[in-house]
């Protein structure tokens, strides 16, 4: 799989990570790593001589923009933005089933799945049907259907997801919450979605608001240009232009916008 460099400058390096690779690891056999693609295996090392610094993190099946502080100066301004929440990502998914809503704030605690605390560490929405999850924090994703349509031959959606907050598989998190597994999504299925050949969420635009002038980094639209998604895909009803860059930015902005509670507009929170 080939990782490509979006944008680089003195003090970042922006790429396009492809689903299904790592971004480091210790073991010095891996190969399929963000670090080997564009230093070397042990560069997210302190003691690396040309260490890098990931201020933002992508898992493992997830795509797309990945933001890389070259030093530590640079590291702590983006670390601070992404802190403060003054950064805004926006990821493409398609998820099981027609969503019924158009937009909807989706504030759920996340926390560790107490059966999985020991393992594998798998994450859990505090919803009003958990009786408990591990160290719950507040979580906000907001979701802006774009698209509703069938791959396989069953209801599928493809939505824009804008995360608030930054927790751990916090978007898969959600959308399971909401009865929308992601496509591919083999851990949040209970390992029952194991036909596609990806998870179908992709980070597609990264604004980080840099005080020498903001960094606006957007890849292509990725599921579309995918002949293995294509051949099973067939649209039902287009809510949103959304596939070129312009369209991409313009869904942007109306996930963006304050709304009041509606018809069209939810609110998901435990209550």
């Amino acid at each position: 799989m080939t990782l490509k460099k979006l944008y680089e400058n003195e003090n970042y390096v922006i790429v396009n990570k492809p689903y299904d690779m790592y971004i480091n690891t210790d073991d010095e056999n891996e190969k399929n790593t963000v670090t080997c693609h564009i230093a070397c295996h042990d560069s997210h090392l302190s003691t690396s001589t040309h260490p890098l610094h990931f201020v933002q993190r992508l898992d493992y099946a997830t795509s797309g923009v990945l933001c890389i502080a070259k030093n530590k100066a640079a590291a702590a301004t983006a670390g601070k933005l992404f802190e403060k929440r003054e950064t805004r990502k926006y990821y493409l998914a398609i998820v099981r089933g027609h969503v019924k809503f158009e937009l909807a704030d989706v504030q759920y605690n996340v926390g560790i799945d107490p059966a999985t605390a020991d393992s594998s560490h798998k994450m859990l929405a505090l919803t009003d049907n958990t009786i408990t999850c591990v160290q719950s924090r507040r979580a906000h994703t907001r979701v802006l259907v774009l698209e509703t349509g069938f791959y396989n031959e069953e209801p599928v959606s493809v939505v824009l997801l804008k995360p608030i907050t930054g927790r751990r598989h916090q978007l898969r998190v959600h959308c399971s919450a909401l009865g929308h597994t992601i496509l591919g999504d083999y851990t949040y299925s209970n390992t029952i979605d194991s036909s596609p050949h990806r998870m179908f969420l992709h980070a597609t635009r990264l604004v980080l608001p840099l005080q020498q002038g903001p960094l606006d980094i957007q890849t292509s639209e990725p599921f579309f240009q995918d002949e293995q998604f294509t051949t099973k895909w067939k649209s039902n009803v287009v809510f949103y232009k959304y596939r070129n860059q312009e369209d991409f930015q313009s869904v942007c902005d109306i996930i963006d916008k304050s709304y009041e509670i509606g018809v069209k507009y939810k609110i998901f929170n435990c209550n």
